[in-house]
């Protein structure tokens, strides 16, 4: 069923390359119109590696909707590999570990030698890593044994915010956000990788997301809904709608997200500008393991929104929720550039939606001093550089259920030149950035999340709907500044700008 119904999602390309009929897959999704006759479709899809099969997703290795591939082409994705005689050696699933009956903790197992020094984002796929490190290059790193990694190769790739594309003939490439637009990264041989295409995007390109086990990519301008004055304030008067209005009134947002096809990889096509009224800080995705519904998760500054990906190639907005919405002592919507939705993402269950807050942008201290001591309570945090949480049981309505904010650690101080930090003072910002769900065993809601300066913190967030607070379960913080943190098959892999790349495990 599965190769059938590729064939038909490529035989709709096909469709879509010279004129604007809609096109339907075997599932009943209808791709939107697209314009234009350039959009070349190999019929080498249909065939694998060594003139087998197509490579397409087999069983999960672990229940991860952030992964799962969209039913509406089933390609091979970190967590559905693909299975079979004719699969490539890098798209093998590392040496994973087991997770442990009850996980108490983390593990450092080793960090990246070599010239892996700096990363500003981390994708994986089977064995391999692609960590950009904007402005310093890219590498491929060879993760097959997790235990001792090492990098294969490097580009002259300025990108940040990658991710992968496995497509069914054995090609592998990485897209990331770089130099207003984003590069396409041939990687089938990661010993020797390669750009194949630079595209500039109308808006600028600062993180991308790719639709997963598709060759669809949304691109996340990072504008918000006042586009050409995220560089400021977001309540900067717009010369068509006056100042701020779009921070209390979605419908005065004129933001837009384009959506591009990569089926030729080569050849990248502009399917849709999609006028969601945000350019988003970056967008992730939610695919239900059953395949009932389809998500993608914007952050897009002054509000984060939920989408309808059921058809990838023509998104719907759902919700767009203000930053902070319903929360006492806290602005209803972002007030300046200090408070903004920056990252989010949604649980395993679906019913719990996060959104981190990247205050001061990640280079200013105030995330860093939020603990506060309150007499016969202790220590607790405030909503600066917080994540987030949201009971979204009904989509169309969130409900704030509470927030987290990382302590300053012992370990979270850069040690200047010639010995300890003499005056205590943070190297850098302690805001929410990027992270993942880990698969618990018990069922909990496990994030580890990225904190910059904190590094990599494991939060427990299980019973936040019952008026529990997220509580820390560990957190590994090394001279960091952790920008990513992923998760792969009992480990956890960051991109950190100032340690390059770190393994981890979990006890």
């Amino acid at each position: 069923m599965r190769l059938r119904f590729f064939a038909l999602a490529v035989a709709a390309a096909f469709l879509l390359a010279g004129c604007a009929k809609p096109s339907t897959t075997s599932n009943g999704t209808t791709f939107a119109d697209v314009s234009g006759d350039n959009l070349p479709v190999g019929a080498d899809l249909l065939v694998g590696p060594g003139g087998g099969p197509p490579l397409l997703a087999g069983p999960a290795l672990w229940p991860d909707p952030q992964n799962a591939p969209h039913p509406a082409f089933g390609w091979a994705t970190l967590s559905n590999p693909a299975v079979g005689p004719n699969v490539p050696m890098w798209w093998k699933p590392i040496q994973g570990a087991e997770l442990p009956a009850h996980i108490s903790g983390l593990k450092h197992v080793t960090k990246v030698g070599g010239n892996v020094t700096s990363g500003a984002g981390i994708t994986l796929f089977g064995g391999l890593a692609f960590d950009p490190a904007e402005g310093a290059g890219s590498w491929t790193v060879d993760i097959r044994d997790p235990m001792h990694p090492f990098p294969l190769g490097a580009v002259d790739s300025a990108g940040r915010g990658a991710g992968m594309i496995a497509y069914p003939n054995g090609r592998l490439v990485a897209v990331s956000s770089a130099g207003g637009g984003f590069d396409v990264v041939e990687i089938t041989d990661p010993v020797h990788p390669v750009i194949v295409n630079h595209t500039d995007a109308p808006t600028g390109s600062h993180k991308l997301g790719v639709v997963p086990g598709t060759p669809i990519v949304y691109n996340a301008g990072s504008n918000g809904g006042d586009p050409g004055v995220h560089a400021g304030p977001v309540n900067v008067p717009h010369p068509l709608y006056g100042p701020g209005l779009c921070n209390v009134d979605i419908s005065q947002c004129v933001g837009t997200t384009e959506v591009y096809n990569l089926t030729d990889p080569e050849h990248p096509v502009l399917a849709e500008i999609f006028h969601n009224g945000l350019s988003c800080h970056h967008i992730f995705f939610w695919n239900a393991l059953d395949g009932s519904k389809q998500r993608a998760i914007c952050a897009g500054i002054q509000y984060t929104q939920l989408w309808d990906t059921a058809n990838p190639l023509d998104p719907k907005v759902i919700v767009s929720l203000p930053v902070h919405s319903g929360v006492a002592g806290t602005p209803s919507a972002m007030a300046s550039i200090e408070a903004f939705s920056h990252t989010a993402g949604i649980n395993i269950k679906g019913d719990i939606l996060y959104v981190g807050d990247e205050s001061g942008g990640g280079g200013a201290p105030p995330g860093c001093v939020v603990e506060v001591n309150v007499p016969g309570v202790g220590a607790v945090s405030t909503p600066v550089g917080a994540t987030w949480f949201y009971n979204i049981a009904d989509e169309t309505n969130p409900k704030v259920l509470g927030w987290f904010s990382p302590s300053i650690g012992p370990n979270t101080f850069t040690t200047l030149p010639g010995g300890e930090n003499p005056v205590g003072a943070h190297s850098t910002s302690c805001t929410t950035h990027h992270g993942r769900m880990v698969p618990d065993r018990e069922g909990r809601d496990l994030l580890a999340m990225s904190y910059y300066g904190d590094g990599v913190i494991l939060i427990d967030f299980s019973h936040i709907a019952l008026g529990t607070q997220p509580v820390v379960v560990d957190s590994f913080a090394q001279d960091s500044n952790t920008w990513e943190t992923a998760y792969n098959n009992g480990y956890l892999f960051t991109g950190d700008l100032a340690r390059g790349m770190d393994v981890l495990t979990f006890r």
